[in-house]
């Protein structure tokens, strides 16, 4: 039985299902280059139907949705429209008026939610009619309830444990506990709404800061170290009494304000405060409030095997805080886990619901890949022969780590592209660890990043307890850049370049050959030469674009950074000097 899973808005991404085997997932971002692509899937759809040669879109038995509300994902002068009047209607709520009638602005928002209901649905339609599958039945399921499946069906399962979901919002919820049995079978204790949001209170901050929300979190996170002691007077002041856990229910957050305004609340009562005590401050809330948060639902059940899914826990450093809570036997933590992981859980779910049997994801190694033949054409026809030099070689990881022993910085494009946000070595800029000029050159020449923001290595698993504080992988693996440690003395030295100057952590992805065996053989040539275990691995594109997919998108990067070496296939492509 063939499924295929949509996420529409931010991050709109396609997966498919084959009697219970998840055979591919791709974001449209991926397809039209664009980051973080709100656009209807219809490429990612019709890219993964001929991946996996499923050549009528009618073989294709069921269509699940990942929410329960469709909002309008091109709105438009309609946006423009309102803005005005949203204003007007915020400074109304917000009065005395809202405090002694708070139906009325209620009832509003219900006819604006209708009104907006049937537009979306109105464009699924169309956008279904579009590649032919109209006629499928579509099922519509939870937000929050596809995070808490995706995290814990995605991996290998069989004891009662705990699921967190937390973000923003999502069908009008923000965050939920639930209790998981051995057999799979979700009971959901709590759940919290999206006037009551961490995940809008750290946005709204980003915002707040000057820069994008669903798309910056990870620079106020990134920036939150270098901020001194004295940041916590702007905690105190500022953020540490506006949300709390409810003292009738510990599992769900209670605000003192309805948190999709805090971005208003910040500009009244912020203004003037340091930027780097800020992104402190709402650092330190988040890791003291989720932390918390979870001890408070092992204490009550007594379960300490815990999965988490949802945009806050991209917070590395808020997973660091988790896997290092005393309560935790054992954490998962579900890799990439924002919108973009609701089609992985909607497939679940689903076959859950109809007895389907399932299996975990081996790897992420989910998206599309080019053959030797494909990309030889694609060089060909491009004219890219007479503008740079290419040369095949039978082992082209062992050129690389040669490459990357020398100091050269170097792009890896090879077998199928990663889904999800993290680089996983397949779609990657790979420079040597050691030296600080590594981060230097690929920092400034080619990702033109904020200053502040570090790199992560992938580390071989045999060096893993070398350069790894806490270490624990029978506790919490490694395996996605999901979660983070402070490095030792041996690592601060190997991988020098790829972590964190203001508090010495890193973000690895722990390798291990079975997941990736041409990526563990490449850095294991480069350990042989050099004696490091690891390499500096960055995503493939440039600041503002998804990481690479296509041919087309990796030499649009080379030709637009000062990127020198491609590593294409079998073919390395060098500018020429």
């Amino acid at each position: 039985m063939k499924i295929l899973a949509l996420q529409l808005g931010h991050t709109s991404t396609a997966a498919i299902m084959d009697n219970g085997v998840i055979l591919g997932v791709l974001s449209q971002e991926k397809l039209d280059n664009k980051k973080n692509s709100s656009q209807f899937p219809k490429d990612a759809i019709l890219a993964l139907l001929k991946k996996n040669n499923i050549k009528e879109i009618s073989e294709i038995e069921r269509i699940i949705i990942s929410s329960t509300f469709l909002y309008p994902w091109n709105e438009g002068d309609l946006k423009v429209k309102q803005n005005k009047f949203k204003s007007f209607l915020f400074s109304l709520e917000n009065s005395s008026l809202g405090s002694f009638f708070p139906y009325v602005f209620s009832s509003i928002r219900k006819v604006k939610r209708k009104f907006k209901r049937n537009i979306g649905h109105q464009q699924l339609k169309n956008n279904l009619r579009e590649i032919g599958a109209d006629k499928i039945p579509i099922q519509m399921l939870d937000h929050h309830t596809c995070h808490a499946y995706a995290s814990y069906f995605s991996t290998v399962r069989n004891v009662p444990a705990l699921i967190f979901t937390c973000d923003g919002e999502g069908d009008d919820i923000s965050s939920s506990v639930s209790l998981v049995d051995k057999n799979g079978k979700l009971k959901l204790l709590a759940q919290s709404d999206y006037r009551n949001s961490i995940g809008w209170i750290y946005s709204a901050t980003t915002r707040f800061l000057g820069m994008k929300i669903l798309e910056h979190e990870y620079k106020v996170m990134g920036l939150a170290p270098y901020a001194k002691e004295y940041f916590l007077e702007t905690y105190v002041n500022i953020f540490k009494d506006v949300i709390s856990l409810d003292n009738k229910n510990p599992l769900r957050f209670k605000s003192k304000l309805n948190t999709v305004y805090f971005y208003n609340y910040l500009i009244k009562n912020a203004s003037g405060e340091r930027f780097d005590n800020i992104a402190a401050s709402v650092q330190h809330l988040t890791e003291n409030l989720i932390t918390n948060w979870i001890k408070n639902a092992i204490v009550l059940t007594g379960i300490n095997e815990i999965y988490t899914g949802g945009g806050v826990f991209m917070n590395v450093k808020l997973n660091k805080k988790i896997q290092e809570m005393k309560e935790v036997k054992k954490v998962h933590f579900m890799p990439s886990c924002g919108d973009e992981s609701l089609p992985i859980g909607a497939l679940y779910k689903f076959a859950s619901d109809n007895d389907i049997a399932t299996k975990p994801l081996k790897n992420l190694y989910l998206g599309l890949s080019y053959s030797d033949k494909d990309i030889e054409k694609y060089i060909k026809t491009s004219g890219f022969y007479k503008k740079f030099r290419i040369k095949f070689f039978v082992n082209i990881d062992d050129k690389i780590a040669e490459l990357l022993a020398n100091k050269e910085i170097v792009a890896r494009f090879s077998g199928s592209c990663e889904w999800g946000a993290r680089s996983l070595g397949n779609r990657a800029i790979l420079a040597h660890p050691s030296f600080m000029e590594s981060f230097y050159t690929v920092n400034d020449q080619i990702k033109v990043r904020d200053f502040w923001m570090p790199f992560a290595p992938t580390i071989l698993d045999s060096f893993a307890l070398i350069y790894l504080e806490k270490y624990r992988p029978k506790t919490t693996s490694a395996p996605h850049m999901i979660t983070s440690y402070v490095a030792t003395k041996e690592g601060q030295s190997a991988l020098r370049a790829a972590i964190h100057q203001g508090d010495k952590t890193l973000r690895p992805q722990v390798l291990t050959e079975e997941v990736n065996p041409s990526y563990y053989k490449l850095i294991t040539k480069f350990s042989k030469i050099t004696g490091v275990g690891g390499i500096l691995n960055t995503s493939f594109n440039l600041h503002g674009f998804p990481l690479v997919c296509s041919p087309e998108q990796a030499f649009f990067t080379l030709e637009n950074s000062e990127l020198k070496n491609l590593a294409i296939g079998s073919f390395l492509v060098q500018k020429r000097k």
